[in-house]
């Protein structure tokens, strides 16, 4: 009897193997894999990215969580969402520099990024400023009226001003 290291099965599988991993992890598969792990993972395999499987799970986060994790559903590794975040949250009206977060990720994630690996940052960061721009004239759009604005505190960008008792001129 020959044994099925994780990788072996993922090379034939949908299951990715980096999800693979995540399982065997949490104790939930060994490697080798036993007759038991094969049974589970063909059962896992035959609802692999159905939507009536999927939908539930969503639906039981937030709108919120929802919505930023259909933004980086896309970015595979920690370091990607990390920097769309740090992208994507930035204060309004400060710079935040390609080199600060090359900088921080490196620090971060204790690795050196390559050149291909920075230029997956600025593409990224496009990406971000992008999202970032339609978020904000989504929300000029629904709060167009100046005293809901100031009820709500609002600014130009869209974003809570930090200091409520402040007027913006």
């Amino acid at each position: 009897m020959s044994t099925l290291t994780i990788t072996d099965y993922a090379r034939t599988s949908p299951i990715p193997r980096k999800t693979l991993l995540l399982l065997q992890r949490k104790a939930i598969i060994r490697d080798p894999l036993t007759q038991e792990d094969l049974a589970g993972l063909h059962l896992l395999e035959q609802v692999w990215g159905d939507a009536n499987v999927l939908r539930p799970q969503i639906s039981r986060m937030s709108r919120i969580t929802r919505e930023r994790f259909i933004r980086t559903v896309a970015l595979h590794t920690k370091w990607e969402r990390y920097a769309y975040s740090r992208y994507f949250n930035q204060e309004s009206g400060n710079r935040l520099s390609l080199r600060q977060v090359i900088a921080e990720i490196q620090t971060t994630f204790r690795f050196e990024l390559t050149g291909k690996e920075i230029t997956r940052i600025q593409k990224i960061r496009t990406r971000a400023q992008v999202a970032r721009y339609r978020h904000r004239k989504k929300i000029n759009s629904v709060v167009q009226h100046p005293a809901l604005r100031e009820v709500l505190n609002i600014d130009g960008y869209g974003q809570v001003r930090r200091n409520i008792g402040q007027s913006r001129s």
